[in-house]
């Protein structure tokens, strides 16, 4: 009896300790650190619903980068995600070439191709492999990278989003800028400087609806950056948010208090208005 009541007693301990490590590792915990590692990175996915287990079907030494070899994991749906782990940023872009390492990640495996996406995470290197979709699951394998790419931009990256705003008579346009940045200080006491942005312009259309498709001429510009483009739209298109594609890159970018100048020529008739950022970031 006291064996029984000492095993249900352990049992609870283990029990309270693991929760209490589950529970102490919060959304956000990970954003805050310069230095992360490959728990971080699994547990932070788990929090967010994406459960990878060790994948030990595929040898690691022949996707070695360098001398880095990765960790391979595999979620639920047979994805895979390559850790490669560094120690520090510098090391990482000293070692990782991105660009020579892209053809090595396309690759088939028990008959599936796999489309690869690389991801600069502070000292890691994260690559996520995902089998090419077929007609019937394409929507979900979107749906999957989007929350993969949400996780660590917003969860491993600590990346925030500016919303800039605006209006004319006849439209209204908004600019979803959402970036990172990180600074720290290598082994030569020098400060070093990562940062990456993507931004997403929109427009609506509030005037009257055309009967036919006209030509339409569009321009984004602040003082580090331009976007501009011409197209025709429907009357389809005008009674619904047009998207005007995402840019970016690891260059300058908006500030909260810049502007974006907006010029838009619809069927000849043009309309000039500015873009400021909302003061609660939504």
């Amino acid at each position: 009896m006291n064996a029984k009541r000492n095993s249900i007693f352990v049992f609870l301990v283990i029990l309270i300790l693991t929760g209490s490590i589950f529970m102490g590792y919060k959304v956000g915990e990970v954003a805050g650190k310069e230095i992360i590692n490959t728990h971080d990175v699994l547990q932070t996915f788990e929090i967010e619903g994406i459960t990878f287990k060790p994948e030990t079907s595929i040898y690691p030494k022949e996707y070695m980068v360098e001398d880095t070899e990765p960790i391979i994991y595999k979620d639920s749906q047979g994805n895979l995600l390559f850790i490669y782990t560094y120690g520090s940023f510098v090391e990482r872009r000293e070692n990782f070439r991105e660009n020579m390492m892209r053809d090595q990640f396309s690759f088939t495996l028990k008959d599936k191709t796999f489309f690869s996406k690389l991801y600069n995470v502070k000292n890691l290197e994260l690559v996520y492999a995902i089998a090419y979709p077929s007609i019937e699951n394409t929507q979900a394998v979107i749906n999957k990278l989007r929350k993969v790419d949400q996780v660590i931009f917003t969860d491993l990256n600590a990346g925030e989003e500016i919303v800039f705003t605006g209006e004319s008579p006849s439209w209204e346009a908004k600019v979803s800028l959402r970036y990172y940045e990180h600074w720290w200080t290598d082994s030569k006491n020098k400060l070093q400087y990562e940062s990456y942005h993507t931004h997403a312009p929109t427009l609506t259309y509030k005037g009257q609806i055309p009967e036919q498709a006209i030509p339409m001429e569009y321009s984004f510009s602040t003082s580090t950056s331009e976007s501009k483009g011409t197209q025709e739209v429907t009357p389809e298109m005008l009674t619904r948010v047009i998207q005007l594609g995402t840019g970016g890159g690891n260059g300058g970018r908006p500030r909260v208090d810049d502007t974006y100048k907006v010029k838009i020529t619809l069927d000849g008739k043009t309309e000039e208005f500015e873009l400021k950022a909302k003061s609660d970031g939504s």
